[in-house]
């Protein structure tokens, strides 16, 4: 008679689950991932101690998104960046399509008064980051209008 052995559906019934859980993990905390719409929080950068370094952080770091304690780590292009943020300003809607962030037109005013009300002073922020379960976009202010969305491109 064979043995039967159950071991190895197991493990493998495990894994599957673990995988599962892991995806559920990554699309709850980042919902740009999903398609669609959705609210992502605005933060400023605080330009005086955000700062473009050589080489990432090492790899824990990288996996929880941070440079350090208190700065987020991004690449934009083959930029490395530690972003220090101020934080949140508030909410809007966007979608991730094709390697871009797109914030509609009817959110640009949201965001241009965002950028005002970090500092109080008109100008004095000169970019924003969109927050979706890490860095997901920077929109540079200057180049806000009220009459046209923006597209930026995603960060890695």
């Amino acid at each position: 008679m064979a043995k039967r052995r159950k071991w190895p559906w197991v493990a493998g019934l495990i894994l599957v689950v673990a995988l599962g859980v892991g995806a559920a993990f990554l699309v709850v905390r980042d919902p740009l991932l999903l398609p669609g719409r959705h609210d992502v929080d605005v933060y400023a950068v605080n330009d005086a101690i955000s700062k473009q370094v050589t080489k990432p952080p090492g790899f824990f770091a990288r996996a929880l998104g941070m440079c350090d304690a208190d700065t987020y780590y991004a690449q934009d292009g083959d930029k490395k960046l530690c972003l220090v943020l101020n934080g949140p300003l508030g909410k809007v809607r966007a979608i991730r399509e094709d390697g871009q962030v797109t914030v509609d037109a009817d959110q640009v005013p949201k965001l241009k008064s965002m950028a005002d009300q970090d500092t109080g002073a008109p100008g004095a922020t000169t970019t924003l980051v969109l927050m979706s379960g890490g860095p997901a976009a920077l929109i540079p202010v200057a180049g806000l209008a009220d009459d046209a969305g923006v597209s930026v491109p995603a960060l890695g």
